[in-house]
């Protein structure tokens, strides 16, 4: 299900712009009119800030393991991932001992397409930004792709899997391998 409130900001300045043009045209009225206006807009904002969809609850997670690898934290990292594939934890593992990851790591382009059971979703993202080598302390920029599998466990989205895509191909290619 796709909330209205997913993206806000077409209705919000929908509902702006309309209040603007009473206040120009000054139509008959027009201050209660565009108050009302303007509090609708209040409203739509707050409803959206409440609401929070399957899709946005994938995208904190995201962020928040993201987070994790800026703080080098694979205590946190642990807790965003399924129990059933302890392969995660050791991949999460070896490429923190590659990378630092730097907090101008943001990501893309993040697509959710979630199952018709509500309880697994596919996450497609892109990962862009800077990272250190350890091992020569040498600062680079990566760009990746990934497709991230994940399922709902105890009211709490966990990752299940990874597999990281050539960023122009799309191919599959190994998690930390140095390149396409």
């Amino acid at each position: 299900m796709s909330w209205f409130t997913e993206n806000p900001w077409p209705l919000l300045l929908l509902l702006v712009s309309a209040a603007v043009t009473c206040l120009v045209l000054q139509l008959k009225s027009c201050w209660q009119f565009a108050t009302g206006l303007l509090l609708g807009a209040a409203a739509v904002y707050l409803l959206e800030s409440q609401i929070v969809t399957e899709a946005e609850q994938l995208e904190l997670r995201l962020d928040g393991i993201r987070q994790a690898f800026v703080q080098d934290d694979l205590a946190k990292i642990e807790t965003y991932l399924a129990a059933e594939n302890p392969d995660l934890r050791k991949l999460a593992e070896d490429g923190m001992k590659l990378v630092q990851v730097s907090p101008g790591l943001h990501l893309k382009e993040v697509q959710v397409q979630l199952e018709p059971d509500g309880q697994r979703a596919v996450v497609a993202l892109r990962a862009n930004g800077n990272v250190m080598l350890r091992d020569s302390g040498q600062p680079i920029h990566i760009a990746t792709r990934w497709t991230t599998a994940w399922v709902s466990s105890g009211g709490d989205w966990k990752l299940r899997e990874v597999q990281r895509l050539d960023p122009v191909s799309g191919q599959p290619i190994g998690a930390l391998s140095a390149g396409p």
